[in-house]
This record gives C-alpha cells, sequence and structure tokens, in this order.
C-alpha cells in the first residue's frame, strides 16, 4: 500500500539501461492513503525487442527498493487489443511528450508596469462570437515571439486569400491585433504570445476579412531623450515546472496535480539554463515550491551549483514554497544546478514542483531574438544576432506593436547589437528575419452561432470534429422520435466561450448560457469523445482530450466530473442531465447507438420484467449483502432478480451465466477499483471483455472508480460500454472514491423510481436520485453515466 512507483530497466546482454526517465507513479503517488489495491501499470518501450529483458524496481515510501525477477517480452499481434493503443500511436505520442515548461517573463518597473496594466485591453466575448461566425483561420501559437504565416499556409487552413488583403483582421481574445501584411497578401506578420493553463499551452489567433481595412503594426523612432547613460541589464523571472508525476490523491484546488520528480534522502539535481546574467548586480533571489507528499514533517536541503542555500520545511501533502536570497555569484550564466534533498528521515518524501529565478539579465539576444525593456531615459544596447537585419518592436501595448525604424545597428565582437537611444521606459521585442517563428497550428474556422438564443433544442450532443457525422446520425435517431436536437462542434464551443482555447470550462459556459438563455432550455447533453487527466500530454500517453471534462476535487482525491459541466450553481447537481460515450474513434459511436437502438426497441415489451442482478461484495466495512437485499426491496415483488454474494462458491460463474442470460439491470455493490469488482476473480475487465449477452443490460455500481474514463486504459464502465457483442447498453458508476452508506441512499432513490416507471429516461432517473443526497457532494460529482442520458428505460 506504500509503493511510490516504479523504475523500469531494459536489459540487452551486459547492459542496464533506464526505460523511464522518470518514476512510474504507483498507488501511494497516484491516491496517497486511500485503501485501493489492484491497479495496473504500463509504460511503452519505443527500443525494446525479443532481445530484450526487463527488471522492474519499486519505490517504498520507507525509501526501500525492491527488485523483480526478469520480464521476458513476447509478441502479440494486435497490440491495441491488450494495451488499448497501437504501437504506432504510442511512438508518436510519446515523442510528443513535454513535461517541462519553461517561462521567461520580464519584471517590469512600477511605472511601466501600471502603463501595461492600465492599457490592456479586456477580453470582449461580443466581438469573439461575431469573429467566430465568420469563415477564416485559426493560428496556434506556444511562445513569445514574431510570427509569419505564408500566403500558401493560409490558403491551406482554408483562408480566403484572394479577398483583399486589407481587409484581413486579426484577433485574440476578441480584440483585434496590429500584423504586417506582405505585398500581395503574400504573408501576415505579428507579435504573439503562448499560454499556459491546466488544459493547454497553445494560444490561438482568428484570421478573418472584415469589412473595413484591418489593424497594422504602426512605425515609431527613439529619438534621444535624457542623456546617453547605459543600462547595461533587465530584471527578468525564469520559470521552470517539471510535470511528470500525476497524484489525484493530492487535494489542492483548481491547481493542476502534476508534479516533477521525487525529492527523498537521495539527492536530486535540477537543471536550469539562465542565460546572460549580468554579475554587476550584486543580489538575487529564486522562488522554490516542492509539494509533500507522505503524512510526515519534511525537511529538504537546498543547494544551488553545490552551494547550500537553506531548507524548506513543511508537513503532509501540503505545498511549500520559500523565497531564497543569493548572491548573483552563486549563479552560472548559462548551466546551473539546483540540489534538493530531504533530511527529515527515509519517509521524508517530496515532489518537485517549480522553480523561479529572479536576476538581471544582459541585453544579450538568444537564438536571434529578447523580450526586455528599457528603463526611463536610458539607453541599451541589444547584442548577440547573427546578422544585421534586425528589427525592433514597442511591445508596450501587445495589441499594438510599432516597428522602431532609424535604429543603429552595427558590427560587434563577430555579430551585431543595435543600439536604443535613452527616452521613455519601454517594454520591446527584438528579432533578427532568421528567428522569425511559424505557427504551431493552422486550421479553419468553421462559422457557428451557438450563442444564438434563438437555438432551440431538448437534447445537445457536443461531439469531437472527426465524428460529427456519427453524432448527427445519432440525431437524427432521436429527431425521428419527435426530439430537437443540436449538434455542436466541440471546437466551436472553445471558439464561442473561450476564445478558442481549449478549455473545459468551455464547455460549461456554452451549456450555462443556453440553459439560461434559450426560451427552450436543454433537457439533456451527450458527449461524444474521450477525455484524460493529462490534456497537456506532459507523460506521453497521447493528449486524448477529445471533450473534456471537469476536473474536481473530492475529499478523498481529484477526478473527473461530467457533472460539473452542467453544474451552474456548484451545489454538485447537474442542472441538465449529462451522458458520454467516451470514444476515440468513430466506430464505437456506432457501435454505442446501434446498442441504444436494439435496446429501445424491445423496453416497451420486456423492459425490467427481463430482471435483474444484484452482486455484492464480502462485509469488508460495510454490509454489501445487506445493502443488495435493500436494493432489490424497491422493486416490485414480481421482477425476477438473482442476488450473487462473491464469498459464494462459484460466485464468478454464476455472475457471468445471469449477465449473459440478460437481464435488463445489472447492479453491484462492494469495493472496487478501476478495473474490478472486489477481486479479479470475481469480475473485471477480462471478464466484461467476453460477455455475449445480446439483450443488453444496464449496469449500475455501487463502488470506487469504476467510471474512471480519464485514465489512459479502459475502466471497466468503458469495457462494458465498448463490448461489441454483449455488455452494457449505459453504465453508471464512479470516478473517484466515495463512502458506501452515502451511495445506498442515492441508488434507493433510482431503483425506487425505476420500479414506479414514473421516469422514463435514464438520464432523469439519474438526476432525480442525486437530488436525496443532501450532503453528498462528491457522491453527486464522481458518478458518471456512460451512456446516452435520453436512453428509454420504459
Amino acid at each position: 500500500m506504500g509503493n511510490l512507483g516504479f523504475y523500469v530497466y531494459r536489459v540487452v546482454g551486459d547492459s542496464k539501461e533506464l526505460v523511464s526517465s522518470s518514476l512510474i507513479p504507483g498507488r501511494y503517488l497516484q491516491m496517497r492513503d486511500a485503501q485501493i489495491s489492484g491497479q495496473k501499470y504500463s509504460i511503452f518501450d519505443e527500443k525494446g525487442d525479443l532481445n530484450s529483458y526487463y527488471i522492474i524496481e519499486s519505490l517504498n515510501i520507507n525509501g526501500e527498493k525492491q527488485s523483480n525477477n526478469p520480464i521476458f517480452p513476447k509478441y502479440v499481434g494486435d497490440l491495441t487489443a491488450v494495451a488499448g493503443s497501437s504501437s504506432e500511436f504510442l511512438k508518436i505520442e510519446s515523442e510528443k511528450a513535454n513535461p517541462f515548461v519553461l517561462r521567461s517573463e520580464n519584471i517590469l518597473p512600477k511605472n511601466l508596469q501600471s502603463e501595461v496594466e492600465d492599457s490592456r485591453p479586456q477580453a470582449d466575448a461580443t466581438t469573439q462570437r461575431r469573429v467566430a461566425a465568420q469563415p477564416g483561420v485559426k493560428i496556434g501559437i506556444k511562445k513569445e515571439g514574431f510570427y509569419r504565416v505564408s500566403r500558401a499556409e493560409l490558403q491551406t487552413g482554408g483562408f480566403d486569400v484572394n479577398a483583399p488583403s486589407a481587409f484581413w483582421q486579426l484577433y485574440k481574445d476578441g480584440v483585434e491585433q496590429a500584423i504586417n501584411v506582405g505585398t500581395n497578401g503574400g504573408y501576415i506578420e505579428f507579435y504573439g504570445n503562448g499560454i499556459d493553463t491546466r488544459d493547454t499551452d497553445t494560444q490561438i489567433y482568428f484570421l478573418i476579412v472584415g469589412t473595413q481595412n484591418g489593424k497594422r503594426i504602426g512605425t515609431t523612432f527613439r529619438r534621444t531623450l535624457g542623456g546617453r547613460v547605459l543600462s547595461g541589464s533587465f530584471n527578468q523571472t525564469i520559470t521552470y515546472k517539471e510535470r511528470t508525476i500525476y497524484s489525484s490523491g493530492i487535494v489542492n484546488g483548481e491547481t493542476e496535480n502534476f508534479f516533477g520528480r521525487v525529492i527523498g534522502n537521495t539527492t536530486v539535481t535540477i537543471p536550469l539554463n539562465l542565460p546572460a546574467v549580468d554579475f554587476g548586480t550584486a543580489n538575487s533571489s529564486f522562488d522554490l515550491t516542492v509539494q509533500g507528499l507522505t503524512s510526515t514533517p519534511h525537511q529538504i536541503k537546498v543547494a544551488l551549483n553545490n552551494v547550500e542555500i537553506g531548507f524548506i520545511t513543511g508537513n503532509g501533502a501540503a505545498s511549500m514554497s520559500q523565497r531564497f536570497e543569493i548572491p548573483t555569484s552563486t549563479l552560472n550564466s548559462g548551466a546551473n544546478s539546483l540540489q534538493l534533498t530531504a533530511v527529515g528521515g527515509t519517509s521524508d518524501i517530496s515532489l518537485f514542483d517549480t522553480i523561479k529565478v529572479n536576476y538581471a539579465k544582459r541585453y544579450q539576444a538568444q537564438q536571434n531574438q529578447l523580450s526586455f525593456y528599457v528603463p526611463n531615459y536610458k539607453a541599451s544596447y541589444v547584442e548577440g544576432f547573427t546578422s544585421p537585419n534586425i528589427r525592433v518592436f514597442d511591445i508596450t501595448y501587445p495589441d499594438s506593436p510599432t516597428v522602431i525604424n532609424g535604429l543603429t545597428v552595427e558590427p560587434n565582437n563577430g555579430n551585431y547589437r543595435v543600439y536604443l537611444p535613452s527616452n521613455r521606459g519601454r517594454v520591446m521585442f527584438a528579432v533578427e528575419d532568421s528567428a522569425i517563428l511559424s505557427a504551431a497550428s493552422i486550421t479553419p474556422n468553421m462559422p457557428s452561432t451557438l450563442s444564438n438564443t434563438a437555438n432551440i433544442a431538448n437534447l445537445i450532443i457536443i461531439s469531437y470534429q472527426n465524428w460529427m457525422t456519427e453524432a448527427n446520425g445519432w440525431a437524427n435517431y432521436r429527431r425521428a422520435q419527435g426530439m430537437n436536437v443540436e449538434v455542436v462542434n466541440v471546437e466551436d464551443v472553445y471558439d464561442e466561450f473561450s476564445f478558442g482555447v481549449f478549455s473545459s470550462y468551455a464547455i460549461r459556459d456554452f451549456l450555462q448560457y443556453a440553459y439560461n438563455n434559450r426560451q427552450t432550455p436543454p433537457s439533456y447533453v451527450l458527449l461524444i469523445g474521450d477525455a484524460t487527466y493529462d490534456p497537456r500530454n506532459y507523460v506521453g500517453n497521447g493528449a486524448l482530450n477529445f471533450v473534456p471534462t471537469k476536473m474536481v476535487e473530492t475529499v478523498y482525491l481529484e477526478t473527473g466530473s461530467d457533472e460539473a459541466l452542467a453544474d451552474f450553481n456548484d451545489d454538485g447537481l447537474a442542472e441538465i442531465a449529462v451522458g458520454r460515450i467516451p470514444t476515440q474513434n468513430a466506430q464505437t459511436v456506432t457501435l454505442a447507438l446501434n446498442k441504444v437502438s436494439a435496446f429501445e426497441q424491445t423496453v416497451g415489451t420486456q423492459g425490467l420484467t427481463r430482471g435483474a442482478i444484484f452482486a455484492s461484495d464480502l462485509p469488508d466495512g460495510y454490509d454489501f449483502e445487506g445493502a443488495s437485499v435493500r436494493l432489490r426491496a424497491q422493486l416490485p415483488s414480481n421482477i425476477p432478480s438473482v442476488m450473487i454474494n462473491r464469498g459464494q462458491t462459484n460466485a464468478r460463474t454464476l455472475l457471468l451465466n445471469e449477465i449473459n442470460s440478460g437481464k435488463f439491470i445489472v447492479n453491484y455493490t462492494g469495493h472496487g477499483n478501476t478495473n474490478v469488482w472486489g477481486s479479479p476473480s470475481f469480475f473485471g475487465n477480462a471478464d466484461a471483455a467476453t460477455l455475449t449477452n445480446s439483450n443488453l443490460s444496464i449496469f449500475t455500481m455501487l463502488t470506487c472508480l469504476n467510471g474512471y474514463f480519464i485514465g489512459s486504459t479502459d475502466s471497466l464502465s468503458e469495457t462494458l460500454l465498448k463490448r461489441q457483442n454483449g455488455g452494457a447498453v449505459a453504465d453508471w458508476s464512479s470516478t473517484g472514491l466515495t463512502t458506501p452508506d452515502i451511495q445506498e441512499i442515492m441508488a434507493t432513490r433510482f431503483f425506487n423510481q425505476l420500479g414506479a416507471g414514473n421516469i422514463t429516461r435514464l438520464g432523469d432517473l439519474i438526476k432525480d436520485a442525486k437530488t436525496t443526497l443532501n450532503s453528498g457532494r462528491d457522491v453527486r460529482l464522481s458518478w458518471v453515466l456512460l451512456g446516452d442520458p435520453t436512453l428509454k428505460v420504459k
């Protein structure tokens, strides 16, 4: 239970090589003190083959290490069937993994900071929705820089390059940005910046054809004002974060639950590059943040470049932050190393989070560009460019940059430098032509009008763009039954409700807008697409956030909650019934719809009379069998029911036979994990993948984590839903850890109303059942419906 994680080594001959650059999180790292067992772990090794074997070394919270016997690989014809993804996909996504976040930010003087903040335009949602309703392209960028997008790139992205280039307009956050447009529309150029949220690192700019001249980058001159006193440096903060380990068991609010390497009694070294340090400045500082892990006091010795600086202390699973003042001479210009060592005993274990180094930086370009500022009435030389083709922009007002003309460029020590005369303090960006950046993405903007209050829909289907055909097929199925259905591309939700930026908040804001502003508010929402706890692909399993969920904090852990996407008053109860098809391909959407259609063809004639299964766990901390008996009592006495307890002889065989007989509803009450009920010997993913019940069942699971659809492998609920020749038409289960007493209160209402037959759709049954919980916010939030909320149950 105290397993921190694993290191995996590949052995070929006499060579032993670490496969995983960071610790693979074990149960304790994932969920800390939660009493959960039976976790499965995986890692992809691109370099492995049948001639190698593997050694797994586990690390416990007491600092002990254990190694297993050699594990020899074997060939499988279909890796997707075993691992959930193909080797090609895993190779591509592991190469995309980017667990190291590096940002720089200028520390502006107060007067200049005030000017920048006072002039910064507010994001304009009204203008953004007007922009989103027009054809154009969306340009994604990941970091600060000066960008150029060619005419050919724009055309490939779907932009009308033959439209008058004078009318080309660029927007960010609903605010027009100044751009350069090349002769005959040969390209556009603009200054831009990335973004750093828990959901994405990609900022989105919209290019459209307006009805009037677009905003252009102007020109200015910088004449000497105030003498020739030189400023040799400016203040900057370099921020470095590691995001190699996900720990859902750390309860820390809206802060993301990704951290860096494990800090124990063996020193860990964090590399950090600090370019162009000005050693003429006496003092610097750094802010260090570390996340406590074990439930003990923490004392961590901090050294920089092997010079002991001090200690950072804290207790338990709390975040610890401290500023250290240091002589600038402690720094290196270039490569630096931070050493962290826990000295509070073998159980003193924490996780590295972030370091921010605040220092004076010389006006020295890196890779032929520099973001900087000049103070009031001081001149400066910006050095280190490899050619004289240098442009300097005043970006004090970043949506309206101007290029400074007439500056002196001269050779300097084999490179070139540009002279900036003294004048008012300004924020600037200098770039040599070779350092002009290319966009990370250029995609069409498909016009949308989701914010039109005249839109009417009882059911809103929000789908990932690749499965819009299948989503429309689902809509047509419901329309044929007289339901108003709106099919929405999730990209359009981002475009209108988060300025094009990927965000789960956009889905919530859209649903709330529709609920509050449309004459007929929606009653149901179906999400078509998988989600993940790792939307930025920090760990390389794939950014499978096709339709994101909302990450929420519960008593025991952070988890995904679709309920929260439609919970507009933050009481844990959705105002709209929500369901999801957690898919990564179109075939699963078609399968799920076919299951719904087949189920509903017989629901009017058979329905609940097909019977029910009430499976239960051993009485470990709760009378689960007794709870099953009480739930069965909520159904009419004439409904055929089978009671199965894990302790019975041949319980697994009996359970599988009864499920395969095609019962209407299957309920489990007991302990569980993402992929099992009680124990793998009772029922789990392997069993779900073999089911042959042509008469499909609704599965309700009063246990922990069976609905955890945000992981890198399928949960039990997902496996049941995706089973082609049987399994579930829908399942209702938890993504979190909750207590059985609260679960039973909710389930009692559910089965009572199911038996009464007054509520005809599954989403309404679930919504009604959750209203009985006055103090069960975690149960409300974590129970998700994987399936169609409009599924007819009578």
